[in-house]
């Protein structure tokens, strides 16, 4: 939500500094009596550098200096939108997961932003729609008359109403002369599309309609659209049937305000219009051909696209105070090592601690280390990148059955003698290796919900001379969920982290598990699903017998989060089934090499007693069971056989 606010407001910028620019263009111009259409265009072009997020390329020189350099990186990175992201080392898509946390927690100020613009546009589209409403009703009773148009005393003034079928609407009174020239205006207004023009431009300017360089755009097209009308309507006209039309227009300039999508023939500054038909004169061909070149120029500077031209490596030294972090590091590396102890957390001096730096930009902390929870759950968008929090080497980074992808970081030893390392699971992948050097800030991989995990987040864990301990203490989280490292938290630590690596056999619980284990866990995931989906169920079916548009829309939120859990149960079903089959693939595995063995043994029984060859009977036996076990081989080696092309 972020960058696509920032994003517009980008847009909106740089349309203001097209109007900004077409304004002084305008005013220079009107000087040499420069016709209106032409002007018309020029607006038009601004319109559209409000409406498009894309426009002609300018590529500007980099900025020498650092600041200014990041500065305008950031001013482009906004302009083009987010960039698409770069593939990791390994992608494996995640299971759609609901989060778990209700929908106003995740809102921050873009959304709060968001929204009051969108109010803002819906209060403007329906304010214009209601003065087009009001203003169709007010003259139904017009009749058409011979030359088209639409008359009676219910019309006020001469106007031009309509998108896709416009009508003219003239009073009764008008007539004569003064009719012919207003019918003209009113015509040019049809000819030139300008009915469906304006109502486009006001609905773009409806979207900007916090920028007050948008409306200033709006009422210059306006200006412009009514002298271009004014103009073609006095072409051919003598100077009294000119002062007769400047009469009309002062008789029926709108004291009020008509619907956005009509053209009045009273709109626009009367005093301007007037004065500019009063000096209006034809202009020669030259002059035309340099006033639309003129326009011409200033549309296509309208419609520039600025962009800051793509770093050198001359100017890559002169932006970059320092090499961008390696992460190809390698095994052999690894050896030489060293941990970065100023930045690792010093509990010998707890109040001026370092902490670790956050892993993920994460919405809200789900949930914090308990006694049945080894670390904190940071709720975040699937994919949100994951950073290393210190300088450290991965000594883990693998799938695990309950922790997903997941890796471990040894961070070495600290000034206060601690040794300490740190555990981020539950990702969509990891872009890291085992043996690996990588930096603070460093990426290693993308949250997700892999593993036992029902939700998209980053489970981390701060391990503490080997046992597992409080993040919250050492991680320089949000103000609002970070905790003070005191002396006394710092001993409690140190006792917590001992105990924890007591009483467990393995700190890092990362061994394999059996196919059957997996079954267990995911049936027992399984079973959880279902019930958090009834709760819901339940909730949801309460609510919809409400009556308060808070009920319902709090009842569609529990529908959504209901439908993702049917998708992860389904998914955790078709699991749990290919499981089974494995399972019934290697009891029959198993069934086979046990017949083929007890055959074996027949055999060798039967060799080992010496009668084989005097006895026909024993031979016969003999015979049979090594028919039994040329049958039990082929069994086995077809498994075997199907087993490899089904994985291959």
């Amino acid at each position: 939500m972020r960058d696509a606010v920032l994003h517009f407001l980008l847009l909106s910028l740089w349309g203001g500094a097209a109007a900004l620019g077409a304004l002084a263009v305008s005013a220079l111009l009107r000087r040499v009596h420069t016709p209106s259409r032409m002007l018309c265009w020029l607006w038009l072009a601004v319109g559209l550098r409000f409406a498009l997020p894309w426009g002609i390329p300018l590529t500007l020189p980099r900025p020498r200096n650092e600041q200014l350099a990041q500065a305008a990186d950031t001013v482009q990175a906004l302009t083009e939108g987010p960039a698409p992201t770069p593939a990791p080392v390994i992608q494996v898509p995640a299971a759609a997961a609901a989060s778990a946390a209700p929908w106003y927690t995740q809102l921050t100020v873009w959304h709060l932003l968001a929204a009051v613009w969108a109010v803002g546009v819906l209060v403007l589209a329906v304010r214009a729609v209601a003065g087009y409403a009001r203003l169709r009703h007010a003259v139904a009773l017009a009749c058409k008359t011979g030359d088209g148009c639409y008359s009676g005393d219910c019309v006020p003034a001469p106007f031009t109403l309509g998108i896709f079928r416009p009508r003219i609407y003239l009073p009764a009174a008008l007539t004569g002369a003064a009719r012919q020239a207003v019918v003209l205006h009113e015509r040019t207004h049809l000819r030139r599309h300008d009915p469906q023009i304006k109502p486009l431009f006001y609905a773009v300017v409806c979207l900007h309609w916090f920028n007050p360089l948008a409306w200033l755009a709006f009422r210059q097209l306006e200006r412009e659209m009514e002298s271009a009308c004014d103009e073609a309507a006095v072409r051919d006209c003598d100077a009294a049937a000119r002062n007769a039309y400047c009469e009309s227009i002062l008789q029926y300039a709108l004291q009020g305000r008509m619907a956005p999508g009509s053209l009045a023939f009273g709109q626009g500054s009367v005093k301007t219009r007037i004065v500019h038909l009063l000096h209006y004169r034809k202009l020669g061909a030259g002059a035309l051909v340099v006033c639309a070149a003129a326009v011409g120029l200033s549309v296509t500077a309208c419609m520039m696209q600025p962009q800051v031209e793509e770093a050198t490596p001359e100017t890559a030294e002169t932006t970059q105070s320092e090499p961008a972090p390696q992460s190809t590091a390698t095994p052999e590396n690894a050896v030489t090592f060293s941990a970065n102890t100023a930045g690792l957390p010093n509990l010998d001096d707890p109040e001026n601690s370092p902490r670790f730096l956050c892993p993920v930009d994460y919405t809200y902390i789900s949930r914090y280390m308990d006694n049945s929870h080894r670390g904190d759950d940071l709720a975040a968008d699937k994919g949100a990148p994951v950073y290393a929090v210190q300088d450290g080497v991965v000594t883990y980074a693998d799938f695990h059955y309950s922790y997903g992808y997941c890796v471990i970081l040894d961070h070495g030893t600290g000034p206060d003698g601690n040794q300490w390392s740190t555990l981020y699971a539950h990702m969509d992948d990891y872009t890291v290796a085992n043996g690996q050097v990588v930096k603070a800030g460093e990426l290693i991989g993308h949250a997700g919900s892999t593993g036992n995990a029902t939700g998209n987040h980053l489970h981390f864990e701060v391990f503490l001379n080997g046992g597992v301990t409080q993040p919250r203490y050492l991680t320089a989280y949000r103000e609002e969920d970070t905790q003070p490292l005191t002396t006394e938290m710092a001993q409690e630590l140190l006792a917590q982290a001992a105990e924890n690596q007591s009483t467990s056999e393995d700190p890092l619980p990362l061994k394999s598990q059996t196919l059957a284990e997996t079954r267990a866990s995911l049936q027992d995931q399984l079973d959880q699903l279902k019930d958090r989906r009834d709760e819901l169920q339940v909730s949801m079916d309460t609510l919809l017998a409400g009556t308060t548009d808070q009920e319902k829309e709090l009842a569609e939120n529990y529908r959504q989060q209901i439908d993702l859990f049917d998708q992860e149960i389904q998914l955790l079903e078709n699991q749990i089934q290919v499981i089974q089959q494995q399972l019934e693939e290697e009891q029959a595995k198993a069934d086979a090499q046990s017949a083929q063995a007890q055959i074996q043994q027949q055999i060798d029984a039967v060799q080992s007693s010496g009668s084989a060859g005097t006895d026909p009977a024993l031979d016969a036996g003999e015979e049979a069971a090594r028919q039994q076990l040329d049958a039990a081989a082929e069994q086995l080696d077809s498994y075997i056989s199907g087993s490899a092309n089904q994985n291959g």
